[in-house]
C-alpha cells in the first residue's frame, strides 16, 4: 500500500528531515540518483502536446515542485522550498535509438547527477526506440531521474505514477519561494534553540541505549532473530572506477512465480545461481535487500537494508530457495519486531535533534575511497511493485518498467526488480572494474532464471 505523502506538502518551506538531509549531503560523495524507466507502446506522434501535459502535471506534484535551499551559515538543516518546475526539466531525444543505444544513453546519464538546489528531477524522453523487449512495435521510453533525497523507491514510484497517469491531481496551492530574510529568520530561531536540541539529543541517546540493550537481550534469549552476519569482500565489492552499464531482463510475472515463493525470493535465488557461475571462487555470499519501514514524520526516505544469505553452498536449487526465503523472513521479523522498532524510533529521535552543523560535519568525514573489511551484502537487490499497467504516454500504454540501483564504493553490481501490471523487469547495473562483460552476466542471469524455473516445475 502507498505510504502517506510527506508532510512537506502542507507547507511552502519545510526543513529536510535529518535522514533526507544526510542523503542530500552524502550524494556529493556517492552518486545516488534514482533512474525510473518506463517503456510505452507508442511512437513520436503528438509528442509536443504530451510534453505540455507532463509539464502541467509536474507542477501539481509536490515532490517535483520542490528544491533544496541551503540554510545561511549552515546553522539549520536545508529546507524544501516550493517553486514551479523548470521548463528544461523535460528533455526530448527525437533521434531514432535502438534499445541497446537507449540503455547506453541511460548509463551515460549516471555521470550527470541532478543538483537538488536547482531541480530534484529530470525526465529524458526517447521518442523513437526500436526493438525494445516485450513487443515488435515502436516505443517511447521515459526515464525519470530523481534525487534520492527527494524520495525513496516507493515515493519515487508514486511520483512517476502521478506524472504518467491520467487521474486528477490536486490543484497548486502556491509556488512562491520563501525570501532570504525568512530563511535567515528560521536559521536564527534554530540557533536560539540549539541548547534545547542538544539536551534532547542527550536524553534521546540515553533512551536509545536502553532500547538497544533490550533488543540485545531479546536476541540473546532467542525470542527475536539475530542480525545478519557480515560477509567477506569479493571481486564485486570494489569501487566503480570504470565504465557503468545497465541491462534489462523483461519477463512475464508468471515466469517468476511459483507455489510457496515470491517474485523477490525467486529473483534472489536466480541471482545466487548467476553469481555462482560468474565468480571464479564463489564464497559465502549475501545480498543487501531493501526493506520498507514505517514512515518517520516528514522523512521522504523510509527504508533499511538487510543482509540476506544466498546459500551458494547448497546445490539443490529448491532447497536453496527455501533457505533464502527463510532468511529473508527472519530479517523481516527482526525489522518489524516491537523491540527493534522501539530501538529504531529512539535512534531516530536522537538524529532528529542532532544540530545541523554537527550532522553535516559527520557526513563530511566519510571517506568513499576507504575499503570496508566486510560487507552486509555482495550485491544489492531492490524490489518494488509499481502498480497496475494503466500509465500512458503519447497515447500508448506502458509495456514495462525498470530501475537501476546506484553503485557504491564497495559494490559494483546491483539489481532492481520492478513490476508493473503483468510484467517484471530485472534491471542490472554494473561497472567494468567488476563486470568487464555485462552481456555475459546478463546471459548468466537469464540462464539462472530458466534453471530456477525448471527446478520448481
Amino acid at each position: 500500500m502507498p505510504r502517506d505523502r510527506p508532510a512537506s506538502s502542507r507547507s511552502e518551506s519545510t526543513r529536510l528531515h535529518p535522514a533526507d538531509a544526510r542523503t542530500y549531503w552524502i550524494a556529493s560523495k556517492i552518486p545516488s540518483d534514482q533512474f525510473l524507466l518506463y517503456c510505452f507502446d507508442s511512437g513520436p506522434d503528438d509528442l509536443d502536446a504530451e510534453v505540455v501535459r507532463l509539464r502541467e502535471r509536474s507542477a501539481r506534484i509536490d515532490v517535483l515542485r520542490r528544491h533544496v535551499t541551503e540554510a545561511p551559515f549552515g546553522l539549520d538543516y536545508p529546507r524544501w522550498t516550493s517553486a514551479d518546475p523548470r521548463t528544461d526539466a523535460i528533455v526530448v531525444n527525437r533521434a531514432p535509438h535502438t534499445w541497446r543505444q537507449c540503455l547506453e544513453a541511460i548509463s551515460s546519464s549516471f555521470e550527470h547527477q541532478v543538483d537538488p538546489r536547482v531541480s530534484v528531477w529530470c525526465l529524458q524522453v526517447y521518442s523513437n526506440v526500436s526493438d525494445a523487449p516485450g513487443g515488435s512495435g515502436p516505443t517511447t521510453v521515459a526515464v525519470l531521474q530523481l534525487s534520492h533525497a527527494a524520495a525513496d523507491g516507493i515515493l519515487a514510484s508514486e511520483t512517476a505514477r502521478d506524472l504518467f497517469g491520467t487521474h486528477r491531481l490536486p490543484p497548486v496551492t502556491g509556488c512562491t519561494s520563501r525570501s532570504t530574510g525568512t530563511e535567515l529568520a528560521s536559521t536564527v530561531r534554530a540557533a536560539a534553540v540549539l541548547p534545547l536540541r542538544v539536551a534532547l539529543m542527550v536524553r534521546g541517546g540515553l533512551r536509545a541505549r536502553r532500547d538497544a540493550m533490550a533488543l540485545g537481550r531479546a536476541t540473546d534469549s532467542g525470542s527475536i532473530p539475530p542480525p545478519a552476519r557480515s560477509r567477506a569482500l569479493t571481486a564485486l565489492d570494489v569501487p566503480p572506477t570504470g565504465r557503468t552499464s545497465v541491462r534489462t531482463i523483461v519477463l512475464a510475472k508468471t515466469d517468476l512465480q511459483a507455489v510457496g515463493t515470491t517474485v523477490t525470493t525467486f529473483a534472489l535465488t536466480a541471482i545466487s545461481v548467476a553469481l555462482q557461475g560468474f565468480l571464479s571462487a564463489p564464497a559465502d555470499l549475501a545480498a543487501e535487500v531493501t526493506l520498507a519501514r514505517q514512515a518517520r514524520g516528514s522523512a521522504r526516505n523510509n527504508f533499511g537494508n538487510v543482509g540476506v544469505g544466498l546459500f551458494t553452498a547448497e546445490p539443490d536449487i529448491r532447497a536453496r530457495m527455501l533457505l533464502i526465503s527463510d532468511d529473508l523472513a527472519a530479517r523481516r521479523v527482526r525489522a518489524s519486531h516491537p523491540l527493534a522498532e522501539a530501538a529504531r524510533v529512539s535512534q531516530d529521535d536522537v538524529e532528529v535533534h542532532v544540530p545541523a552543523f554537527l550532522a553535516e560535519w559527520g557526513v563530511a568525514q566519510f571517506d568513499p575511497t576507504a575499503s570496508p573489511p566486510t560487507v552486509t551484502g555482495n550485491t544489492v537487490v531492490s524490489s518494488v511493485t509499481r502498480g497496475s499497467a494503466d500509465l500512458t504516454l503519447c497515447g500508448g500504454s506502458v509495456r514495462f518498467t525498470a530501475g537501476f540501483p546506484a553503485l557504491s564504493p564497495a559494490m559494483s553490481l546491483t539489481h532492481g526488480v520492478h513490476g508493473i501490471g503483468d510484467t517484471v523487469t530485472i534491471g542490472i547495473t554494473s561497472n567494468s572494474v567488476a563486470v568487464p562483460d555485462p552481456d555475459r552476466y546478463e546471459a548468466l542471469l537469464r540462464d539462472a532464471i530458466d534453471r530456477v524455473r525448471a527446478a520448481l516445475t
